[in-house]
Parts: C-alpha cells; structure tokens; sequence
C-alpha cells in the first residue's frame, strides 16, 4: 500500500485496518501505566469519575480540576506535578479510545489487561466509569468532531500496473482514492487532497474495517 500523502485525519483510518491492537502502546503511555498500577485502589475511581465528569461536559484533563486542586491531588496521590499531568492525560486518551471504537466494558477490560498490562484493580476501575458515563461522553463526542479535518469529497480510479516475474508479464490492479479533506485550522477554511493506493488484498481488508465500523454504529441506534 502506498500513502502519497497522509494528514492526521486518516490515521485513524489507516491505523484502525492495518493494526489489529487498539491502541498503541508508547513509552510515555507505558510509563501512565506504571503511575496508574501504582496508585491507592480507593483513589484511582474518584479521579477517573472527575475526568470523565468532565469529558461529558467538553472539558479536557487539564481543566477537570482546579490548580488548587491539582496541587491537593498531587499530595493525595504523591505524585509529581509532570506525572500527574501524564496521568491524567492517559486516562483522557484511554477513554476517548474506547468512545472512538465504542468499546463494549467487557472489551475495555480485555484490552487493559491484555495489552497496557493494567493491574484488575485499576481495569474494573476503568470498565466501571465507561459503563456509566459511556453515553454522555459518545452522545458530546457525536457534537465535536475528534480531528479539526473533515472528509469532503471522494474519488477513485482502477489502475493497471505491469509487474514481471520470471519472465512472465502479469497485470496488477490498483485502486486509487484521493479523499478531498477540508480543514477549519485558524478559522480558515482550507482544502487538500489525500491519494491512496491499494492492491486487492488491502482494498478488502479496508472493506472490512468500514463494514466493522457500521455493524458498531448500528448497535448505537
């Protein structure tokens, strides 16, 4: 497959069919969760209660408390002030993975404990607040769009592409799709164009992503 040109709009896209992880564990995500695993099990639900609190409100991470009240929240949980701030940031991102792939709880779980290596304790935690506060937070998300790049237009062409292999001539078909992105960035309205290009088995397997994407919008509904 080739990305001719490829803004953050369609990483989403590309990522959600080419990986079969749910998301990517950094270092920096990985170091999250140490500071999570290490946290007082009583206190880790009342701090994701206050950000998905205010994540059904608009809000960021970084807003959700006060900086008085960081400062009391950094001594409650000995934490410096960086890693308090990662903490909460991390926490944010894992939520905002599981609206983004309308995550069912029991999934949710599997993935923290599968991939990010999250202690159960802190997993229930997180399965917990996302089975409460799952629908506020779709229901702003479907409000605000997650990137500030917007799908315009679509189009697409078949190319024939000769390849030779052992001295035997065969026609490839390639699929081409230039995606028209229109961007509101500074309050300007600005447009490009993306082209990507797929062979048949990366076409289908882009078919399936999208067919998934639907069979989970249809259980909103």
């Amino acid at each position: 497959m080739k990305y001719y040109f490829l803004p953050s709009v369609f990483y989403v896209i590309i990522i959600s069919f080419t990986m079969a992880n749910w998301i990517h564990v950094t270092p920096r995500l990985q170091k999250a969760v140490k500071i999570m695993n290490d946290l007082d099990t009583s206190k880790f639900p009342l701090l994701l209660s206050r950000i998905t609190q205010a994540m059904q409100v608009g809000k960021t991470s970084e807003k959700a408390f006060t900086n008085e009240e960081e400062e009391k929240l950094q001594v409650s949980l000995g934490l410096e002030k960086q890693d308090l701030k990662l903490l909460m940031e991390s926490a944010t991102f894992i939520i905002e993975q599981a609206a983004y792939y309308l995550t069912k709880p029991a999934v949710l779980k599997h993935h923290l404990l599968d991939l990010l290596k999250l202690h159960e304790d802190k997993a229930d935690a997180f399965t917990n607040i996302w089975t409460s506060s799952a629908k506020g937070i779709i229901e702003h998300l479907r409000q605000k769009s997650l990137f500030p790049k917007q799908l315009e237009d679509v189009s697409w062409s078949l190319n024939l592409h000769t390849a030779t292999e052992a001295q035997t001539k065969r026609v490839i078909p390639k699929a081409v799709f230039q995606f028209g992105v229109k961007s509101d960035e500074c309050m300007q309205d600005k447009s490009e164009n993306v082209t990507i290009e797929f062979n048949h088995e990366e076409l289908y397997e882009f078919y399936k992503c999208f067919e998934k994407i639907q069979c989970q919008l249809d259980e909103l509904h």
